[in-house]
């Protein structure tokens, strides 16, 4: 859910990765991975980050966020 801020201004949303909902850019965070065997980011919500998504060849250690 973006939040008032980010309804206000559209460049504050973002859709996250892993589960597709636009979300506030407040509320995210980048993990790194690799695609085709090139490093990447890729910006996932807190709450999916926390559930456990790593992009694929994720090699770094994430601790986990207050929603």
């Amino acid at each position: 859910m973006p939040s008032e801020k980010a309804k206000e201004n559209k460049n504050l949303i973002a859709t996250c990765i892993a589960c597709g909902k636009p979300v506030s850019t407040e509320s995210m965070v980048s993990l790194r991975g690799r695609e085709d065997s090139i490093a990447k980011s890729f910006s996932v919500c807190v709450a999916c980050a926390n559930n456990g998504w790593r992009p694929p060849g994720f090699a770094g250690v994430y601790a986990a966020r207050p929603i």
